[in-house]
């Protein structure tokens, strides 16, 4: 790999070279070169209605104050992201991207944190308005908030 940038940059042998340079990063051990599930475990079910997987994070947080704000009964489930268990085959049944957070509700799953906000918006009909320009000026706000804020 090129050191300054007077050098010709070469590609990597192989894909784990590419993570040479991560060693020591706790974030390095969970790359892969593919995805999917990597370990056959289901989801923990608990008795309400909505089941949401995630853990304390910026995007998790979002999900879990929301389900708050509308005041809807859900069972929150612990995914520890360190340890691999958004890799499970329950965890990716729920969201392909293995990311937290996650919902279920029913049948439908709903990955994402904006997804989340979105579905819980039109389902209850609250915090979002239905229709015209506010709605639309709505949606802009949280894309700008996914895409642009980061995680603040």
């Amino acid at each position: 790999m090129a050191e300054n940038n007077n050098e010709e940059w070469v590609p990597p042998a192989s894909l784990e070279e590419c993570y040479t340079h991560l060693q020591g990063n706790r974030f390095a051990g969970l790359n892969q070169d593919s995805a999917g599930t990597r370990t056959e475990e289901e989801l923990p079910v608990g008795p309400a209605e909505f089941q949401l997987y995630s853990l304390a994070t910026p995007n998790g947080q979002k999900a879990s104050i929301a389900c708050e704000e509308f005041g809807i009964e859900y069972n929150a489930h612990r995914i520890n992201i360190m340890s691999g268990e958004q890799f499970t085959s329950g965890f990716v049944k729920v969201n392909p991207n293995s990311r937290i957070p996650c919902m279920k509700h029913g049948d439908t799953r709903i990955f994402e944190s904006g997804a989340i906000l979105f579905y819980l918006a039109e389902k209850y009909k609250k915090f979002m308005p239905l229709d015209g320009p506010k709605r639309a000026e709505c949606i802009s706000w949280i894309m700008w908030q996914m895409s642009a804020q980061g995680p603040m």
